[in-house]
């Protein structure tokens, strides 16, 4: 905040304002959907999901949901032996979704070769890298390459891919990936969190709330994986086995969020709503980024979100962060 000049009078502040200070003070924690990345390199999210319950025969009309696919097919499909199953399947769908895209955006026949020969054995993060995603092709205009640029420590997402860890490496940092571990299969998998570790601008943070194509096990994929997901986070806050590290949860509570590609009706803002952010002990200004909906369901979110000291930008994600550039480049 800038010194107060003797017989200066208060200046009041707008909620973007805020933002931005808090930005340049390292206090904003930014909450980045799995939609963002969808959008930025698999074809757009709505165009993945409905592909996906096509491709596994989803008979019912909500095909716009991922949760609701996951969770049919893991009940009605008997050829699927355990949860994890289905997980490697969404993984193996989404790396020959990203290769049939690479096809039609003429990437080198070699590099496609080489990889195609590898399907198994490289997981997507690798796989999409060495196709050349995300292109980050408009360095003031992409969402995360823009992100990617802040003073920040942390990055939380939903986002089961590296690719803001991607950004960030290409806006010159060195980004520590980490994500929940939310069940008992996972707890094993080798963390980056000891003593000493302490995210910071030049080496932030990047945890993933909701799993790591890496581990497929790690996914929250289902309807049934978000309710123990949630159940997981609340109920042993502040304990050792808090699946939740301690300097996330900090970080959450004295930080301004800004949500970016939520809905309100979506399983993983829902779950991220009530299991971290509703809970937080000291509200602070946060802004979530909403299109345009109908006047009465803008109302309705506007007055749901303001209880928790959340405002509503109206526009899209590329909107808001170029804004945020023009801002901070003031």
């Amino acid at each position: 905040m800038p010194r107060i000049k003797t017989g200066q009078k208060k200046v009041t502040r707008t909620w973007q304002q805020t933002i931005i200070e808090r930005i340049r003070a390292g206090k904003v924690v930014p909450l980045i959907s799995n939609m963002v990345s969808n959008n930025l390199v698999l074809g757009g999210h709505e165009s993945l999901v409905e592909a996906y319950a096509k491709y596994t025969n989803y008979p019912l009309a909500d095909q716009d949901c991922l949760a609701k696919v996951a969770q049919f097919i893991t009940i009605t499909d008997e050829t699927v032996s355990d949860p994890r199953v289905v997980k490697e399947d969404y993984i193996n769908f989404v790396k020959n979704r990203l290769f049939d895209i690479a096809e039609k955006e003429e990437v080198s026949e070699d590099v496609l070769a080489e990889l195609e020969e590898e399907f198994d054995n490289v997981n997507f993060s690798e796989f999409s890298e060495r196709l050349g995603y995300p292109r980050f092709e408009r360095p003031n205009v992409d969402p995360l390459l823009i992100l990617a640029e802040l003073p920040i420590p942390i990055y939380l997402t939903t986002s089961y891919h590296n690719f803001i860890e991607v950004a960030l490496r290409r806006a010159g940092k060195e980004p520590q990936t980490e994500f929940c571990r939310w069940h008992k299969g996972i707890e094993g998998v080798e963390t980056v969190f000891d003593e000493d570790y302490q995210p910071s601008k030049e080496e932030p943070l990047v945890y993933h709330l909701h799993g790591l194509d890496t581990y497929p096990g790690s996914l929250v994929l289902t309807e049934d994986d978000y309710i123990d997901f949630l159940v997981a986070i609340t109920q042993n806050v502040g304990r050792d086995s808090d699946p939740i590290p301690r300097r996330v949860r900090q970080a959450m509570a004295d930080s301004s969020l800004v949500l970016l590609g939520y809905g309100l009706r979506n399983w993983d803002f829902r779950a991220i709503f009530w299991g971290l952010i509703k809970p937080r002990p000291l509200a602070q200004t946060s802004v979530s980024i909403q299109l345009v909906l109908e006047d009465v369901e803008k109302e309705y979110l506007r007055r749901y979100l303001n209880e928790y000291e959340f405002k509503v930008y109206w526009g899209d994600v590329s909107q808001y962060t170029q804004e945020l550039y023009q801002a901070l480049a003031v």
